[in-house]
C-alpha cells in the first residue's frame, strides 16, 4: 500500500485503510480488463490511490459507494495515460476503447437491468454459508484463480476447490429456493 504520510491525520489514515481495503480488488481488475498485464494493472492501482491520497480531504466525505465509483474512475483515467505514454494503441484504437466504456456505463436501461440481477445474486448470496459466499465471491466476482484464492483464505487450492464445489450447489439450492 502507498505511504500515508501524505494524508494529516491519523482518522483520515484509517478511513483511506478502509477505501484500499474495499477497493483495491475492484480497481485491480479494472485495470487488467483494460490492458491485459498484471503488472500495469498494479501500478496504475497504486498511482490511483496516490492520487486519491493527494486529494483526499475533497473526497472523504463522499458514501462508500460514491467513493468505489471514484475510485474506478481514477483508476481507468489512469490506464488510458498508461496507454497514451506507452502508445500501445493508435488514438483511434484508444478512443474506440474509452467510447466503449463510455457507452456501456450510461446505458441506463443496461444498469438498471444489472443492477437488478446483481441485487437478486447478493440476496441469493446472503442465503449461503459466508466460507462459500466468499469463495464464490473471490472466484466469479473478482476472477481470481483457486490457487489466488487459496492463498488469500490461507488454505489449500484442494480446499478452494471442494469450497467452489460446495457454494455453487448451496447456491443454485438457494436460487431455486427464492423463485419458487
Amino acid at each position: 500500500m502507498i505511504s500515508l504520510d501524505i494524508l494529516e491525520t491519523e482518522e483520515d489514515r484509517e478511513k483511506f485503510r478502509k477505501i484500499y481495503e474495499e477497493n483495491y480488488l475492484k480497481m485491480y481488475h479494472v485495470g487488467l480488463a483494460m490492458i491485459k498485464n498484471q503488472t500495469d494493472a498494479e501500478n496504475a492501482v497504486q498511482e490511483a490511490f496516490l492520487s486519491l491520497a493527494e486529494k483526499f480531504e475533497k473526497y472523504s466525505h463522499l458514501s462508500s459507494s460514491k467513493m468505489t465509483g471514484l475510485c474506478v474512475t481514477i483508476m481507468k483515467n489512469k490506464i488510458i495515460d498508461m496507454i497514451r505514454k506507452a502508445n500501445h494503441y493508435s488514438e483511434d484504437e484508444l478512443e474506440s476503447l474509452i467510447l466503449c466504456d463510455e457507452c456501456r456505463e450510461h446505458n441506463a436501461q443496461f444498469m438498471a437491468e444489472e443492477n437488478e440481477q446483481k441485487a437478486f445474486v447478493q440476496k441469493v448470496l446472503k442465503q449461503i454459508p459466508e466460507v462459500f459466499r466468499e469463495t464464490l465471491v473471490l472466484k466469479y466476482y473478482y476472477e481470481l484463480s483457486n490457487r489466488e484464492i487459496a492463498r488469500i483464505q490461507k488454505v489449500s487450492t484442494k480446499t478452494v476447490e471442494m469450497r467452489i464445489y460446495r457454494g455453487k450447489r448451496k447456491f443454485k439450492e438457494a436460487w431455486y429456493e427464492t423463485t419458487r
